[in-house]
């Protein structure tokens, strides 16, 4: 299994975070995401907006955010109050970069999840000063009122790398820490269920379906199977990447699209390639090499927004992996 120091560093070369793109019309299209990258004039949160293909960005918090995702007319992320590094405030503002709120100056959370009107959190017990150890998981309204704890010891946790839930249809889907299968859960912590045959790298769902990768560990590199569970409930198996990771990015047309990410020297640098797998043909192929340190941002209309370091902008790549400008 790919240990967990790997997946910190990888975190710690790779400076960008992404959430998910939201449409603002048939002709113009935001994408809302963050940066870690302090000497950077992206540090903080970004609004990414596309008009046809080109792109103006413009940065609407200009500080370390953690878990930033847009839900209606907020932008809802963490903040840190400066006294800890792993852990956060919750805070909201608006995509024009007005309004921001405070919803918990409380600086004990770790991850949080919104859906609909609630915000689901990962949050540390008072006193207990090791961030290793399984952090409370609770929920509250996106007002900040009715917080409550509905498990103290979860079986899930976070260190400030990793998704920790995603809420599908009134279960909670996560990994395991103790053995990295995904399960579900009903939202008040019982019928845990195991859903992965192995320990998975990553997930997502695409409406109806659920994406894992799991991994085969190998004598000298992991590889990866691509698994879909289809509404039904039927599992298929599709393909297997021995690529150094494997994210999901997007589900078009019966065509999945993810990202792998590999160093490319001993200094720090690296290359993203982007793929699509065809549910159609059963056939994988490699979409585009990003150059590198260009940083994949996330799915907009029709295609993926990319950041150039090199040029401080932002590009979009179509489906079919061409640039588009």
């Amino acid at each position: 299994m790919r240990k967990k120091y790997i997946i910190a560093l990888l975190s710690v070369i790779m400076l960008f975070g992404v959430v998910p793109a939201y449409g603002t019309g048939a002709s113009e299209d935001s994408l809302v995401w963050d940066s870690e990258n302090e000497f950077s004039r992206f540090f903080g949160i970004n609004v990414t907006t596309f008009t046809d293909n080109k792109s103006t960005t413009k940065s609407i918090y200009p500080k370390y955010v953690r878990d930033s995702q847009m839900a209606g007319e907020w932008i809802y992320f963490l903040v840190s109050d400066g006294t800890d590094e792993w852990f956060f405030q919750i805070a909201k503002i608006k995509k024009d970069g007005s309004a921001f709120t405070y919803i918990s100056q409380d600086p004990d959370f770790s991850s949080i999840d919104v859906v609909g009107d609630t915000i689901y959190f990962l949050k540390r017990r008072k006193g207990d000063e090791d961030f290793q150890t399984p952090l409370s998981f609770g929920s509250m309204r996106t007002d900040g009122t009715k917080e409550k704890i509905v498990m103290s010891k979860p079986p899930f946790n976070d260190v400030g790398i990793d998704k920790f839930i995603t809420i599908n249809k009134g279960y909670i889907y996560y990994k395991n820490y103790d053995n990295d299968k995904l399960y579900r859960m009903k939202k008040d912590g019982t019928g845990a269920k195991v859903i992965s045959s192995k320990g998975v790298s990553a997930y997502e769902f695409y409406g109806d379906v659920l994406f894992f990768s799991e991994v085969v560990e190998g004598r000298y590199n992991d590889s990866y199977i691509g698994v879909f569970v289809d509404p039904n409930g039927t599992r298929k198996t599709t393909f297997v990447s021995k690529e150094y990771t494997l994210d999901p990015v997007a589900y078009v047309d019966n065509k999945f699209y993810y990202t792998t990410f590999k160093a490319v020297d001993d200094v720090g640098n690296f290359k993203t390639d982007i793929h699509v797998y065809s549910r159609y043909t059963g056939k994988t192929n490699k979409l585009l090499s990003l150059d590198t340190n260009d940083q994949f941002l996330g799915k907009v209309e029709g295609g993926f927004a990319v950041l150039s370091s090199k040029k401080d902008t932002v590009y979009k790549v179509g489906f079919d992996g061409k640039v588009k400008k």
